[in-house]
């Protein structure tokens, strides 16, 4: 027994030293594994071989860049949706319709896609006849001489969809309507400009022309999250769409500029949709303000629209190009349209993915803290010089999405042990962050939960690249090192969820925490690599703003931008699996602080001021007062 004993105690000495020299090696590999984790639940249980796993099959050529809405991204989520239920954490989405077992982890949202029906879209307008010289010229503005003509779709008249953020296209037929130009449509009060002073549009077509000279020089909206140069839409200006719904105009003509123009005379080749067709969330069009069918002309309407009116097509036409003020007035009363715009339809569905652990504190259990990424990508793609088509969004943002796992699966493992934070914690998978910020929006404004109890959000997008020995960065953009990562919300919007996170990181895996893109408005040293004067702005721009803009502090985590954002090379053997494991264990860190915090955080007093405009619209919409199925 004795020498048994001995040669079990040496084998057990050797084997201990291999192990020790293992995760000495592995700790000297990675500065992030030194800190035990002790003081923050069950963190530590989170290893880069389980993570491995789940961002090898998210972002795996057989889920062809989870577009949304495809199969694949289905698969996506019914993926993370079984291993929820593995870990018999709380569901959060919907039984209804009752579809299997995994159903109640998704929340469902429909998608539609209305596009242009080119054989029955029609447009006649009555007009006088063209002028003649000579002997029996027919007189100007004859109304027994007037005729209806027709104008062809796709040459003389287009209508857009407006693409994935656009108020979408409607089915719309009106006859006998007048026409009335309106330069260029917007009412702006701070320089007291109404173009409709003496003007009635009811039951016309308003005719516009170009755009306000601020705002053309924006580039025609406010970029990346900038201030919309006249101030607060509906507040300190009106645009003509907004004012034709509201003063009964029958439709709206936009005079195209030239690289408009020149796009519909010589429209480029058609390219296969190689991920179907556009779509929007159903239920962000039902709620959206009334509107009117908008068409835009080509040349040789606008030329017939102002035979013999107080401006010719021409000089109309170069107003709108140059952005050039002009006075409104009603056009001759002969010229009337008659307008079909037919549409065909197609409908789909997302999900978001939501599981739920319960908090043990019978009180604060009715709070909440989000930890969120989003679960879609691009798609497909022209394939480049190897075939590659396949934008597998190893980064952006499997890298979150793997890392959310990895954390839902701790406090999962953590909980069957007794080891739980005094509130609950929301696992948020989100969908259609690519096509605007879809999921996060339908989260907050039909919250499946009490949006008020809701005191943090902790969002994940592109957290798996570091710089590599010879990496340089691209133009306009700035990636992480390998113990870093970019660290957005504190400086703009709360600072003492600044102060947590600062706190929590001292005390735990001590990465580099860069505050290079938190920020609105670029200085000296931050955000100030382009592109132009306004950055990235990356404030506005991942799904964290949806939460911010309902009162809700947050801090987004992120490695920054790198060559291989939105391109078939963002694969997942490029992933720091070191960094995905640190930022999780952050995370997961950062969430039991929250959790366990016998106050919540808070908005700093002064907040940027398109976030206050945006958290008034808000507001003013009604988020967050019913849920998704009411």
């Amino acid at each position: 027994m004795r020498r048994i004993t001995g040669s079990v105690s040496i084998l057990a000495g050797v084997l201990s030293l291999l192990m020790w020299t293992a995760v000495s090696a592995q700790q000297a590999k990675s500065p992030y594994l030194k800190a035990s984790g002790a003081a923050f639940g069950n963190a530590n249980a989170i290893t880069q071989d389980e993570l491995k796993t789940y961002e090898y099959f998210l972002s795996a050529d057989a889920l062809q860049g989870r577009n949304l809405p495809s199969p694949s991204y289905d698969a996506a989520a019914l993926y993370i949706a079984s291993h929820l239920k593995e870990w018999n954490l709380v569901p959060g989405g919907t039984a209804t319709p009752a579809e299997g077992p995994l159903q109640p982890y998704l929340i469902p949202f429909e998608l539609v896609s209305t596009q242009p029906d080119a054989p029955n879209m029609k447009l006649s307008v009555t007009l006088p006849p063209r002028p003649r010289r000579g002997p029996g010229a027919a007189e100007e503005g004859s109304a027994a001489k007037a005729a209806p003509q027709g104008f062809e779709y796709g040459k003389d008249w287009t209508a857009g969809t407006g693409g994935f953020r656009g108020p979408g296209l409607s089915a719309a037929e009106f006859s006998g309507a007048k026409f009335v130009f309106v330069g260029n449509g917007y009412v702006i009060n701070k320089t007291k400009t109404n173009p409709y002073q003496g003007i009635d549009v009811r039951g016309k077509v308003m005719i516009v022309a170009g755009l306000p000279p601020d705002l053309a020089a924006a580039g025609g909206r406010a970029g990346r999250g900038a201030p919309n140069p006249l101030g607060v839409e509906n507040t300190d200006f009106v645009t003509p769409q907004a004012y034709a719904a509201k003063n009964g105009a029958a439709g709206i003509l936009l005079i195209p500029n030239f690289q408009q123009l020149a796009a519909m005379v010589s429209p480029p080749p058609a390219r296969p949709e190689l991920n179907g067709p556009r779509y929007q969330v159903a239920k962000f069009m039902a709620l959206q303000p009334a509107s009117v069918p908008t068409i835009t002309a080509g040349i040789e309407l606008i030329n017939r629209l102002f035979q013999g009116e107080k401006l010719s097509g021409a000089q109309v036409f170069a107003a709108a190009s140059a952005n050039t003020p002009a006075a409104s007035f009603d056009l001759s009363p002969i010229k009337t349209a008659a307008l079909t715009i037919a549409v065909t339809t197609t409908r789909n569905h997302a999900y978001n993915v939501m599981a739920v652990l319960e908090g043990r504190d019978p009180a604060l259990k009715h709070e909440y803290v989000v930890m969120s990424a989003h679960l879609d990508h691009i798609g497909l793609s022209a394939p480049d010089a190897h075939g590659d088509a396949i934008d597998n969004g190893a980064d952006d943002d499997a890298s979150g999405c793997t890392a959310l796992l990895g954390i839902a699966h701790a406090y999962a493992t953590g909980a069957a042990r007794g080891i739980r934070p005094r509130r609950s914690m929301i696992f948020l998978w989100m969908a259609g962050e690519e096509k605007g910020l879809w999921g996060s929006q339908y989260f907050n404004e039909f919250p499946p939960v009490d949006i008020t109890k809701v005191v943090a959000d902790l969002n994940m997008d592109m957290i798996g690249r570091s710089k590599t020995p010879g990496y340089v960065d691209p133009p306009s953009y700035k990636l992480a090192e390998p113990n870093e990562v970019f660290i957005v919300g504190p400086r703009v919007a709360s600072g003492e969820m600044g102060q947590i996170l600062e706190k929590v990181n001292a005390s735990y895996l001590k990465l580099k925490l860069n505050d290079f893109y938190d920020t609105t408005a670029p200085d000296r040293s931050h955000d100030n690599i382009g592109p132009g004067e306004s950055g990235q702005r990356i404030f506005y721009r991942s799904d964290h703003y949806n939460f911010v803009k309902m009162g809700i502090p947050i801090v987004f985590f992120s490695d920054g931008l790198h060559a291989d954002y939105h391109r078939v090379t963002d694969s997942a053997e490029k992933i720091d699996y070191d960094k995905v494991e640190a930022v999780a264990k952050t995370i997961y860190a950062v969430a039991w602080t929250l959790g366990n915090s016998p106050t919540r955080p808070k908005l700093d007093a002064k907040l940027p001021e398109r976030l206050v405009d945006d958290m008034k619209t808000v507001k003013a919409q009604g988020w967050g007062r019913q849920g998704p199925g009411l």
